[in-house]
C-alpha cells in the first residue's frame, strides 16, 4: 500500500472516531438535558395542577363536577396548562386574544392522553381516599410505567391527589420534535463533515507526500547513474530539508563521479608512457636493432623505478581511502626529522643550485604521530620543491608554535603556481603544466603529503608569497 493511502486511511479513521466520539457526547448531553428538562417540567406541572385543584375544590366543595361531567377534567388541565403551565406550548399566543376552544368531544382525548401534553405523560385526579374521580386508569402491574403522586391540599388539608404516569419506554420515544430535529441536522452536518474531511485529507496527503514521490523519483536516477539529477522542493519542513540533503550528496556524487573517471584516465596515462618505453627498448634489443649496454639496462632500470614508485604512490593512497593506513604513534621531532632530510638533500641542492635559507628554532617540540611518515612528507615537499623552483633558486625554511600548533613553513623562490591552480595542488594527479608529465613527477607527491598530515591530526596549505614563490605552511597539534 501506497504511502498517500496510508495517511489519506489514517486521517479517515480519525475523523470517522472523531465524529463517533462527538455523536455519543452529543447523545448522551441531549438524553441527560431533556431528562433534567422532562423531569421539572413534571415537577413543575404537578404544582400548578395541585394548586389550582385545591382552589377548584374550594369552589365546588366537592370533584362531582369532574366526575359526573365528561370531560371536565381534561378541558381544566388543558385551559389551566395553557393559560400558566410551564411548556410555551401551553401559552397563548401573543398578538390578539385567541378565540375560546370549542369543547371536546366525548371521543376525543385530552391532556391525559396524547392532544396538546407530550405523550409520555398522563393525568389522573384520585379523592383524599386516593380513589380515581377522573383521568385514566393506571394498572400496577404495567412493567414499563411510573406513577408519580403530587397532594391537592389546602390549609394543610389534603383533599385529593393528582396522579401523573411516566412511560419509560426508550428514550428516543420521549423527546420532543425539536430535539429529534436538532439530532437530525447534527448528523447530517457530520455525516458532510466527513465526506469533505474525507476530500481534504486526500488532497493533504498528496500534496504533503509530493516532496516524497519527487525524493523517490531522484532516488531512482541515481540507481541508474544519473548523478546531475536535481529534485525541487520548496518547502521549509523536514522533507525540504531532506530534498536539500539528497540535492547535495547528487552533486557529491557527481564529483565524486567526475574525479573517478579523472582518476582513471590519469592513471592509465601515467602507466601507459612507461610501458611504452619498457615495450620499445625491450622489442628492439630482442629483434637486434639495439644492443645490450650497461647504459640501455641503467635506462630500463630507471623506467621500471619509475613505475615502482607510481605503483607504491597508489597504494599508499588507496590505503588511506580504506581507513586502513597505520601509524605508530610515538612522541616524534618534526624539526629534527627536518633538519635530517635536508642533510640527505644537501648533494642535490649543491648540484641544482638551490640556496637554504634555514631559521628553524623548535627543535624539541614534540607531536604525536609516525617518524617515519612526517621523513616522507617532508621529502615529498622538498622534491616538490627541486622540481618546479627555477634554478637557481632559494628555499627558506621557517617554523614557530601558535595555539598549541607547530607551524612550519617552506617557501620557495618562485616562480609560483597560476591563481586559479592554488586550490587543487593536493588533488590527486593534478599538475600545473599538464605537458611535464616525465620530470614533473606523477602528480601524487602533494596527496600524499596531505594524507599524511591529515592522519595527524594536522593542516596543510599552499599559497603564492607576495613577491616570491609558493609557499606551503604545516599545522601539526602539539603533545
Amino acid at each position: 500500500m501506497r504511502l498517500s493511502h496510508k495517511l489519506f486511511g489514517v486521517h479517515l479513521v480519525v475523523s470517522f472516531v472523531l465524529l463517533i466520539l462527538v455523536g455519543a457526547t452529543f447523545e448522551f448531553y441531549l438524553s441527560r438535558h431533556f431528562q433534567e428538562m422532562a423531569d421539572r417540567i413534571e415537577n413543575e406541572i404537578l404544582t400548578i395542577l395541585s394548586y389550582e385543584l385545591a382552589l377548584e375544590f374550594q369552589r365546588n366543595k366537592s370533584w362531582d363536577e369532574f366526575k359526573n361531567i365528561p370531560n371536565a377534567f381534561d378541558r381544566f388541565i388543558q385551559t389551566t396548562l395553557r393559560n400558566k403551565g410551564p411548556l410555551p406550548a401551553f401559552h397563548e399566543p401573543p398578538g390578539p386574544k385567541a378565540r375560546p376552544e370549542p369543547p371536546l368531544p366525548p371521543d376525543r382525548p385530552g391532556p391525559s392522553g396524547s392532544s396538546g401534553f407530550p405523550p409520555r405523560l398522563n393525568i389522573a385526579l384520585y379523592d383524599a381516599e386516593k380513589t380515581r374521580v377522573a383521568g385514566p386508569d393506571f394498572p400496577d402491574d404495567s412493567p414499563d410505567s411510573k406513577v408519580k403522586f403530587n397532594p391537592v391540599s389546602l390549609h394543610g388539608e389534603t383533599l385529593g391527589w393528582i396522579g401523573l404516569r411516566q412511560n419509560e419506554g426508550s428514550p428516543r420515544a420521549g423527546r420532543k420534535p425539536a430535539f429529534r430535529e436538532r439530532a437530525e441536522i447534527f448528523y447530517t452536518v457530520g455525516v458532510i463533515v466527513f465526506i469533505l474531511a474525507g476530500l481534504v485529507s486526500y488532497g493533504l496527503s498528496r500534496y504533503i507526500l509530493s516532496p516524497v514521490h519527487e525524493l523517490v523519483r531522484g532516488t531512482r536516477a541515481l540507481a541508474g547513474f544519473r548523478f546531475d539529477t536535481r529534485i525541487h522542493v520548496r518547502t521549509k519542513d523536514e522533507l525540504g530539508l531532506l530534498a536539500r540533503d539528497f540535492n547535495h550528496m547528487a552533486e557529491t556524487l557527481e564529483t565524486y563521479e567526475t574525479m573517478r573517471k579523472q582518476w582513471m584516465m590519469d592513471i592509465s596515462h601515467e602507466l601507459r608512457t612507461p610501458l611504452s618505453v619498457l615495450k620499445g627498448e625491450i622489442e628492439a634489443i630482442l629483434d637486434g636493432i639495439r644492443p645490450v649496454s650497461p647504459e640501455r639496462m641503467d635506462s630500463l632500470h630507471s623506467e621500471i623505478l619509475y613505475l615502482e614508485h607510481i605503483v607504491n604512490d597508489l597504494h599508499f593512497l588507496s590505503v588511506a581511502d580504506a581507513g586502513a593506513l597505520t601509524l605508530k604513534t610515538e612522541p616524534v621531532r618534526p624539526v629534527e626529522i627536518l633538519k635530517m632530510v635536508l642533510a640527505l638533500f644537501e648533494t642535490r641542492f649543491k648540484t641544482e643550485g638551490l640556496s637554504l635559507v634555514n631559521r628553524l628554532s623548535c627543535l624539541r617540540e614534540e607531536i604525536s604521530g609516525d617518524g617515519d611518515r612526517i621523513r616522507q612528507l617532508f621529502s615529498n615537499l622538498i622534491d616538490n620543491a627541486l622540481k618546479y623552483a627555477h634554478k637557481p633558486c632559494t628555499l627558506t625554511l621557517e617554523d614557530r608554535v601558535e595555539n598549541r600548533m607547530l607551524v612550519i613553513v617552506l617557501e620557495d623562490s618562485g616562480p609560483g603556481v597560476p591563481p586559479h591552480a592554488v586550490d587543487r595542488l593536493f588533488d590527486r594527479l593534478y599538475r600545473v603544466d599538464p605537458s611535464r608529465t616525465r620530470t614533473g613527477g606523477s602528480g601524487l607527491g602533494l596527496s600524499i603529503c596531505k594524507t599524511i598530515v591529515s592522519a595527524h591530526n594536522g593542516e596543510i596549505s599552499a599559497v603564492n608569497a607576495a613577491g616570491s614563490g609558493l609557499a606551503v605552511t604545516l599545522r601539526l597539534p602539539l603533545i
